[in-house]
């Protein structure tokens, strides 16, 4: 496992959170890492993410019970474990099955959460006898109380991808090792690689290889 201190930013490549949620443990570069290590990094990563701000995390970061924050990265780890069995049977597939224990767990951990409303402001260009008026739009999001409440967050976004997704578009990187998931949602739908930058170049430095050995 990386040294927390030698880790890369987290690889958030996979166009869904609940797939960024799954490639939160990866060996982009040979050595496994995973973002979720430790109570401290669990945290960095849900802000990286997107799934929670930074003023939300901040009562968790100073005030969470240690104990309660381990039961949660524990839980959360977890749930990494049996979301990754599903996507690893369902990428790919039209309609794949989701299993009766899979909803049940998810409907589960979801109860547990405190669903919050509001109105927001989205956009503001000039209000005046002339200009634009604002635009309002309803958010809903779990309300972040509890360490817990990450779970909640993950499973949400989980719950989503399950009832929202075209699985056909869902893939594992085609690098050979990779253990990266994305959702394809490029023009023509032949998105091959978790990253160009990582395991595209590989693929090209290894046809490269070939055709010099092939013409040597």
């Amino acid at each position: 496992m990386a040294p927390e201190t030698e880790r890369l930013a987290p690889m958030l490549i996979g166009d869904s959170p609940a797939l960024d949620f799954l490639n939160s443990i990866a060996a982009p570069k040979g050595l496994v890492i995973d973002w979720l290590e430790t109570n401290a990094s669990l945290l960095d990563w849900f802000e990286q993410s997107g799934l929670c701000e930074r003023g939300e995390l901040a009562r968790l970061r100073d005030d969470a019970d240690p104990a309660e924050m381990t039961k949660a990265l524990q839980d959360i780890h977890a749930f990494r474990d049996v979301f990754r069995n599903f996507i690893e049977e369902a990428a790919g597939k039209t309609n794949p099955p989701v299993s009766d224990q899979l909803v049940r767990e998810i409907n589960a951990i979801l109860l547990g959460g405190t669903l919050t409303m509001q109105i927001v402001q989205t956009a503001q260009d000039h209000v005046g006898d002339t200009g634009a008026a604002p635009t309002h739009a309803l958010r809903t999001q779990i309300e972040l109380r509890t360490p817990r409440d990450l779970l909640v967050r993950v499973a949400a976004a989980c719950a989503k991808l399950i009832c929202e997704a075209d699985f056909s578009c869902v893939r594992n990187c085609e690098g050979p090792t990779c253990t990266m998931y994305f959702l394809d949602v490029s023009k023509n739908r032949k998105r091959r690689w978790c990253s160009m930058s990582i395991c595209g170049n590989r693929a090209k430095a290894a046809t490269h290889r070939k055709a010099r050995a092939a013409s040597s």
